[in-house]
Protein backbone atom coordinates (compact mmCIF):
# COMPACT_ATOMS: atom_id res chain seq x y z
CA UNK A 1 0.00 0.00 0.00
CA UNK A 2 1.21 3.19 -0.97
CA UNK A 3 2.17 5.57 2.31
CA UNK A 4 0.37 9.10 2.93
CA UNK A 5 2.28 11.93 1.68
CA UNK A 6 4.37 13.56 4.00
CA UNK A 7 3.25 17.64 4.40
CA UNK A 8 5.55 19.84 3.48
CA UNK A 9 7.05 20.80 6.52
CA UNK A 10 7.46 17.86 7.68
CA UNK A 11 9.70 17.36 4.34
CA UNK A 12 11.44 20.30 4.69
CA UNK A 13 12.85 19.60 8.53
CA UNK A 14 13.56 15.79 6.96
CA UNK A 15 15.74 17.56 4.69
CA UNK A 16 17.08 19.94 7.14
CA UNK A 17 18.40 16.82 9.48
CA UNK A 18 19.56 15.39 6.32
CA UNK A 19 22.50 17.53 5.06
CA UNK A 20 23.25 18.35 8.90
CA UNK A 21 24.28 14.56 8.75
CA UNK A 22 25.73 14.43 5.47
CA UNK A 23 28.03 17.13 6.71
CA UNK A 24 29.88 15.47 9.61
CA UNK A 25 28.98 14.01 13.21
CA UNK A 26 26.27 15.46 14.52
CA UNK A 27 27.03 17.06 18.19
CA UNK A 28 25.36 15.68 21.19
CA UNK A 29 22.99 18.59 21.40
CA UNK A 30 22.02 18.36 17.73
CA UNK A 31 21.78 14.66 17.90
CA UNK A 32 19.13 15.14 21.02
CA UNK A 33 17.57 17.21 19.13
CA UNK A 34 17.11 15.46 16.15
CA UNK A 35 15.79 12.59 18.54
CA UNK A 36 13.50 15.18 19.84
CA UNK A 37 11.93 15.79 16.30
CA UNK A 38 11.63 12.49 15.69
CA UNK A 39 9.77 11.67 18.70
CA UNK A 40 7.53 14.46 18.25
CA UNK A 41 4.67 13.03 15.44
CA UNK A 42 5.14 9.87 13.94
CA UNK A 43 5.08 11.60 10.77
CA UNK A 44 8.53 12.98 11.54
CA UNK A 45 9.78 9.40 12.40
CA UNK A 46 8.50 8.09 9.32
CA UNK A 47 10.22 10.97 7.22
CA UNK A 48 13.61 10.41 8.47
CA UNK A 49 13.25 6.40 8.14
CA UNK A 50 12.50 6.99 4.78
CA UNK A 51 14.76 9.63 4.02
CA UNK A 52 17.40 7.42 5.68
CA UNK A 53 16.64 4.26 3.14
CA UNK A 54 17.18 7.04 0.22
CA UNK A 55 20.67 7.86 1.71
CA UNK A 56 21.37 4.22 2.06
CA UNK A 57 20.19 3.48 -1.73
CA UNK A 58 22.44 6.54 -3.03
CA UNK A 59 25.33 5.37 -1.30
CA UNK A 60 25.01 1.99 -2.13
CA UNK A 61 27.27 1.91 -4.89
CA UNK A 62 30.35 3.55 -2.71
CA UNK A 63 29.98 5.30 0.96
CA UNK A 64 28.71 8.97 0.44
CA UNK A 65 28.98 9.01 -3.57
CA UNK A 66 25.68 9.92 -4.25
CA UNK A 67 25.38 13.07 -2.87
CA UNK A 68 29.18 13.64 -3.29
CA UNK A 69 28.83 14.04 -6.86
CA UNK A 70 25.55 16.44 -6.28
CA UNK A 71 28.41 18.70 -4.40
CA UNK A 72 31.32 18.64 -5.84
CA UNK A 73 32.88 21.87 -6.58
CA UNK A 74 30.25 23.52 -4.42
CA UNK A 75 31.42 24.88 -1.49
CA UNK A 76 29.54 26.27 1.55
CA UNK A 77 25.99 27.54 1.59
CA UNK A 78 25.92 26.17 -2.25
CA UNK A 79 26.69 22.40 -1.03
CA UNK A 80 24.16 22.81 1.89
CA UNK A 81 21.84 23.47 -1.15
CA UNK A 82 22.61 20.77 -3.09
CA UNK A 83 21.94 18.15 -0.84
CA UNK A 84 18.77 19.78 0.75
CA UNK A 85 17.82 19.32 -2.88
CA UNK A 86 18.77 15.82 -3.21
CA UNK A 87 16.68 15.33 0.68
CA UNK A 88 13.82 16.76 -0.76
CA UNK A 89 13.66 14.61 -3.89
CA UNK A 90 13.67 11.98 -2.42
CA UNK A 91 10.54 12.82 -0.16
CA UNK A 92 8.98 13.68 -2.90
CA UNK A 93 9.75 11.15 -5.32
CA UNK A 94 8.02 9.14 -3.95
CA UNK A 95 5.07 10.21 -1.48
CA UNK A 96 5.24 13.49 -2.96
CA UNK A 97 5.09 12.49 -6.17
CA UNK A 98 1.56 10.29 -4.60
CA UNK A 99 0.34 13.65 -3.59
CA UNK A 100 0.51 15.54 -6.62
CA UNK A 101 -1.33 12.14 -8.31
CA UNK A 102 -3.79 12.86 -5.69
CA UNK A 103 -4.59 16.19 -6.75
CA UNK A 104 -4.22 15.95 -10.43
CA UNK A 105 -6.35 12.47 -10.62
CA UNK A 106 -10.15 13.11 -8.64
CA UNK A 107 -11.41 10.00 -7.82
CA UNK A 108 -7.83 8.40 -7.33
CA UNK A 109 -7.29 5.59 -4.67
CA UNK A 110 -6.33 7.70 -1.84
CA UNK A 111 -4.43 5.72 1.50
CA UNK A 112 -4.61 6.93 5.15
CA UNK A 113 -2.44 5.68 8.26
CA UNK A 114 -1.77 6.02 11.90
CA UNK A 115 1.11 4.27 13.15
CA UNK A 116 1.77 4.42 17.13
CA UNK A 117 -0.09 7.52 17.97
CA UNK A 118 -3.15 8.97 19.50
CA UNK A 119 -6.23 8.40 17.17
CA UNK A 120 -6.75 10.95 14.08
CA UNK A 121 -9.07 12.61 12.43
CA UNK A 122 -9.99 12.54 8.55
CA UNK A 123 -12.42 14.40 6.37
CA UNK A 124 -13.62 12.77 3.47
CA UNK A 125 -14.43 14.73 0.50
CA UNK A 126 -18.61 13.27 1.10
CA UNK A 127 -18.16 14.67 4.75
CA UNK A 128 -17.84 11.38 6.19
CA UNK A 129 -15.39 11.85 8.97
CA UNK A 130 -13.03 8.79 10.01
CA UNK A 131 -11.49 8.56 12.93
CA UNK A 132 -8.35 5.83 12.94
CA UNK A 133 -7.19 4.50 16.18
CA UNK A 134 -3.41 3.36 16.28
CA UNK A 135 -2.21 0.61 13.48
CA UNK A 136 -4.68 1.12 11.39
CA UNK A 137 -4.75 1.47 7.65
CA UNK A 138 -7.65 2.28 5.17
CA UNK A 139 -7.68 2.90 1.59
CA UNK A 140 -10.54 5.04 0.29
CA UNK A 141 -12.37 5.04 -3.71
CA UNK A 142 -14.51 7.67 -4.57
CA UNK A 143 -16.20 7.41 -8.41
CA UNK A 144 -19.37 8.21 -9.45
CA UNK A 145 -21.12 4.80 -8.63
CA UNK A 146 -19.28 3.61 -5.23
CA UNK A 147 -17.65 5.33 -1.88
CA UNK A 148 -15.86 2.76 -1.10
CA UNK A 149 -13.53 2.14 1.90
CA UNK A 150 -10.85 -0.84 2.36
CA UNK A 151 -9.84 -1.25 5.94
CA UNK A 152 -6.51 -2.81 5.82
CA UNK A 153 -5.72 -3.16 9.35
CA UNK A 154 -6.48 -1.87 12.77
CA UNK A 155 -10.11 -0.07 13.63
CA UNK A 156 -11.52 3.06 12.39
CA UNK A 157 -14.95 4.98 13.60
CA UNK A 158 -16.98 6.09 11.05
CA UNK A 159 -19.48 9.30 10.77
CA UNK A 160 -20.73 8.65 6.96
CA UNK A 161 -21.82 12.06 5.16
CA UNK A 162 -25.07 12.59 3.56
CA UNK A 163 -24.10 13.96 -0.65
CA UNK A 164 -26.73 14.66 -2.52
CA UNK A 165 -26.41 11.34 -4.66
CA UNK A 166 -25.66 9.31 -1.59
CA UNK A 167 -28.77 6.45 -2.78
CA UNK A 168 -26.50 6.62 -5.85
CA UNK A 169 -23.27 6.14 -4.14
CA UNK A 170 -23.50 3.78 -1.40
CA UNK A 171 -20.43 4.00 1.58
CA UNK A 172 -18.95 0.83 2.20
CA UNK A 173 -16.89 -1.02 4.22
CA UNK A 174 -14.46 -3.63 2.99
CA UNK A 175 -12.44 -5.96 4.93
CA UNK A 176 -10.97 -9.02 4.56
CA UNK A 177 -13.95 -11.10 5.53
CA UNK A 178 -16.81 -9.25 3.75
CA UNK A 179 -18.06 -5.71 4.00
CA UNK A 180 -20.15 -3.57 5.40
CA UNK A 181 -22.68 -1.21 3.63
CA UNK A 182 -23.58 2.46 5.54
CA UNK A 183 -27.26 3.43 5.65
CA UNK A 184 -26.46 7.15 7.13
CA UNK A 185 -25.20 5.96 10.15
CA UNK A 186 -22.40 6.11 12.71
CA UNK A 187 -20.39 3.08 13.93
CA UNK A 188 -16.93 0.90 14.25
CA UNK A 189 -15.14 -1.35 12.15
CA UNK A 190 -12.34 -3.37 13.67
CA UNK A 191 -10.06 -5.74 12.18
CA UNK A 192 -9.25 -9.12 14.60
CA UNK A 193 -7.52 -12.42 14.01
CA UNK A 194 -9.70 -14.24 11.25
CA UNK A 195 -12.47 -11.62 11.42
CA UNK A 196 -14.53 -8.09 11.87
CA UNK A 197 -16.25 -6.53 14.25
CA UNK A 198 -18.77 -4.35 13.72
CA UNK A 199 -20.38 -2.28 16.58
CA UNK A 200 -23.29 0.43 15.28
CA UNK A 201 -24.23 3.61 17.06
CA UNK A 202 -26.25 5.62 15.15
CA UNK A 203 -28.87 4.71 12.07
CA UNK A 204 -28.30 1.48 10.16
CA UNK A 205 -25.61 -0.64 8.41
CA UNK A 206 -26.00 -4.21 6.61
CA UNK A 207 -23.00 -6.74 7.02
CA UNK A 208 -22.51 -9.34 4.51
CA UNK A 209 -19.44 -12.29 4.52
CA UNK A 210 -17.52 -12.49 1.47
CA UNK A 211 -18.13 -16.47 0.99
CA UNK A 212 -21.94 -15.74 1.40
CA UNK A 213 -23.06 -13.22 -0.13
CA UNK A 214 -26.70 -13.96 -0.31
CA UNK A 215 -26.65 -14.20 3.77
CA UNK A 216 -26.74 -10.44 5.42
CA UNK A 217 -27.80 -8.98 8.83
CA UNK A 218 -29.13 -5.40 9.23
CA UNK A 219 -28.07 -3.71 12.56
CA UNK A 220 -29.54 -1.33 14.55
CA UNK A 221 -28.43 1.12 17.12
CA UNK A 222 -26.78 -0.50 20.08
CA UNK A 223 -25.87 -3.67 18.16
CA UNK A 224 -22.53 -5.23 17.51
CA UNK A 225 -21.99 -8.25 15.14
CA UNK A 226 -18.85 -10.34 14.14
CA UNK A 227 -18.13 -12.34 10.87
CA UNK A 228 -16.21 -14.46 8.68
CA UNK A 229 -15.51 -14.97 5.10
CA UNK A 230 -18.28 -17.60 5.28
CA UNK A 231 -20.44 -17.00 8.88
CA UNK A 232 -22.01 -13.88 10.29
CA UNK A 233 -22.69 -14.16 13.49
CA UNK A 234 -25.94 -12.95 15.89
CA UNK A 235 -26.24 -9.31 16.71
CA UNK A 236 -25.59 -9.31 20.50
CA UNK A 237 -25.63 -5.88 22.73
CA UNK A 238 -22.73 -2.95 22.75
CA UNK A 239 -21.17 -0.50 24.56
CA UNK A 240 -20.81 3.21 24.11
CA UNK A 241 -18.76 4.25 21.84
CA UNK A 242 -14.87 3.31 21.98
CA UNK A 243 -13.24 5.40 24.61
CA UNK A 244 -9.78 5.19 22.21
CA UNK A 245 -11.85 7.75 19.54
CA UNK A 246 -12.17 10.17 22.33
CA UNK A 247 -8.34 9.35 22.61
CA UNK A 248 -8.60 8.01 25.82
CA UNK A 249 -7.53 4.91 27.31
CA UNK A 250 -10.00 3.86 30.11
CA UNK A 251 -9.03 0.88 32.71
CA UNK A 252 -11.49 -0.35 35.01
CA UNK A 253 -9.70 -2.82 37.32
CA UNK A 254 -7.28 -3.89 34.40
CA UNK A 255 -4.59 -6.11 34.85
CA UNK A 256 -0.91 -3.88 34.26
CA UNK A 257 0.17 -6.15 31.36
CA UNK A 258 -3.10 -5.62 29.81
CA UNK A 259 -3.08 -2.41 30.91
CA UNK A 260 0.49 -1.71 28.95
CA UNK A 261 -0.20 -3.92 25.83
CA UNK A 262 -3.26 -1.27 25.38
CA UNK A 263 -0.99 1.62 25.31
CA UNK A 264 2.12 0.20 23.51
CA UNK A 265 -0.82 0.70 20.79
CA UNK A 266 -0.09 4.50 20.49
CA UNK A 267 4.02 5.04 20.90
CA UNK A 268 6.82 3.20 18.73
CA UNK A 269 9.14 1.32 20.48
CA UNK A 270 8.91 -1.12 22.96
CA UNK A 271 7.17 -0.85 25.90
CA UNK A 272 6.53 -3.89 28.48
CA UNK A 273 6.52 -4.50 32.16
CA UNK A 274 8.14 -7.18 34.55
CA UNK A 275 6.32 -10.51 35.04
CA UNK A 276 6.24 -9.90 38.76
CA UNK A 277 4.09 -6.58 37.71
CA UNK A 278 1.98 -8.52 35.36
CA UNK A 279 -0.93 -9.08 37.63
CA UNK A 280 -1.19 -6.02 39.35
CA UNK A 281 -4.96 -4.30 38.78
CA UNK A 282 -5.30 -0.57 37.59
CA UNK A 283 -8.11 2.10 37.28
CA UNK A 284 -8.35 5.28 35.50
CA UNK A 285 -8.96 7.27 32.75
CA UNK A 286 -5.32 8.31 30.12
CA UNK A 287 -5.07 10.50 27.27
CA UNK A 288 -3.37 8.59 24.60
CA UNK A 289 -1.49 11.73 22.99
CA UNK A 290 0.91 11.92 25.94
CA UNK A 291 1.91 8.64 26.67
CA UNK A 292 5.26 9.87 28.44
CA UNK A 293 2.88 11.63 31.28
CA UNK A 294 0.52 8.24 31.34
CA UNK A 295 3.66 6.21 32.63
CA UNK A 296 5.02 9.30 35.00
CA UNK A 297 1.46 8.81 36.66
CA UNK A 298 1.84 4.98 37.06
CA UNK A 299 4.62 5.29 40.11
CA UNK A 300 2.44 7.40 42.34
CA UNK A 301 -0.62 4.52 42.50
CA UNK A 302 1.31 1.43 41.74
CA UNK A 303 4.22 0.30 43.15
CA UNK A 304 6.26 0.62 40.12
CA UNK A 305 9.51 2.21 38.34
CA UNK A 306 9.80 3.46 34.90
CA UNK A 307 13.20 2.69 33.30
CA UNK A 308 14.03 4.46 30.10
CA UNK A 309 16.76 2.97 27.95
CA UNK A 310 15.48 5.41 25.33
CA UNK A 311 12.54 6.63 23.69
CA UNK A 312 11.95 3.45 22.37
CA UNK A 313 12.87 1.04 25.01
CA UNK A 314 10.78 1.32 28.08
CA UNK A 315 10.58 -0.81 31.17
CA UNK A 316 8.19 -1.20 34.17
CA UNK A 317 9.89 -2.86 36.87
CA UNK A 318 9.03 -2.78 41.08
CA UNK A 319 9.75 0.22 43.24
Amino acid sequence: MNPSPFNPRTTRKAAQWLTETMEGALSCEQQRALEQWRAAHPDNERAWLHIEALRRRMAGLEPHAGYQSLSQGSAGSSRRQALKTLALLGLFGCAGQLAFRNFWQPRARLSYSNGASAPQHISLEDGSQLTLDAGTEVAVLFDSQQRRLQLQSGRLLISSGHPSNAIDRPLSVHTPHGLVRALGTRFCVELQAGRTQVDLFEGAVEVQAQQSPANTLRLAPGQRTRFTLARIEPASANQAEPAWSNGLLVADNLRLDAFVDQLSRYRPGLLRCSDELAALRISGVYPLADTDAVLDALPLSLPVQVQRRSRYWVTLSRR
